[in-house]
């Protein structure tokens, strides 16, 4: 079985206006994806997606284009099998070669952001493919199953100190849920406006509902530090992506200071 054709598209859906919300991203107008076709030699098909941005903030023009004209025809012709092998092959580059001759990584410069949305999408319909090849489950590909039931949380949290409450709990309203994570960060512009949001949800939801913080990444060390110290008798289940993930160091010294 090898790979016979590979394709890309940009989906854009729209997101009513009733449902959009205004984050650090600004207003998210449509859920944006590249969305990716691989085909084999016998007809089997995998779908594959990725992101590079969030909806509307975002272009994936570029992502598509990748896709579609550097990514896709070094794919053709390969075994779609080789899940790991591709997945270095396009993590390494040029030097893939030297890279499995070495036994270590020798990744290409443009790593990260784009190429890494672009391997993303590809191994996802890798996988997709495999599973369909042997006729079972992805996820019992990757380990089976583990758990009959797992905890599911919403996700959103947008709203103002004085409308959080509200938002939050429609979430459980609709679906039930017993944890609720909620935005946090520079879309605020200070760090005690978003602990004021995160102590009017507290209130409105009491002390049995988990609630979860995420700042995207947009606080500093300093801002970071602030915050957990605001909100510090919330009892926050977590405080998810508070500094950008690449200060290691700033991340350790954060999650000291709480």
């Amino acid at each position: 079985m090898r790979i016979k054709s590979v394709q890309a598209w940009w989906i854009r859906v729209p997101i009513e206006a009733a449902r959009q919300h205004r984050s650090d991203f600004g207003q998210v107008t449509t859920f944006d994806a590249a969305i990716l076709r691989i085909e084999t030699d016998d007809g089997l098909v995998g779908w594959g997606e990725g992101k590079n941005a969030a909806g509307s903030a975002g272009s994936y023009g570029a992502l598509v284009h990748m896709l579609n004209h550097e990514v896709g025809p070094q794919l053709v012709g390969r075994d779609p099998a080789d899940i790991g092998v591709i997945w270095e092959m396009l993590y390494n580059g040029v030097r893939h070669d030297s890279a499995a001759r070495g036994g270590h990584a020798m990744p290409q410069l443009a790593r990260r952001g784009m190429s890494i949305a672009a391997i993303s999408a590809v191994d996802i319909a890798l996988w997709d493919i495999l599973g369909k090849s042997l006729g079972v489950p992805v996820w019992r590909l990757l380990g089976g199953r583990k758990l009959d039931r797992m905890p599911a949380y919403a996700s959103g949290g947008w709203a103002a100190a004085d409308a959080i409450g509200e938002q939050l709990k429609s979430y459980i309203a609709k679906g039930g849920f017993r944890a609720l994570k909620m935005r946090v960060g520079a879309m605020d512009g200070a760090a005690h406006i978003s602990a004021g949001r995160v102590r009017a949800a507290r209130q409105a939801l009491g002390p049995d509902v988990e609630l979860m913080v995420d700042a995207h990444g947009t606080y500093t060390v300093a801002e970071a530090k602030r915050f957990i110290h605001l909100v510090n008798d919330l009892d926050l289940a977590w405080f998810e992506e508070p500094i950008i993930a690449d200060d290691k160091p700033g991340m350790a010294e954060v999650r000291a200071s709480g």
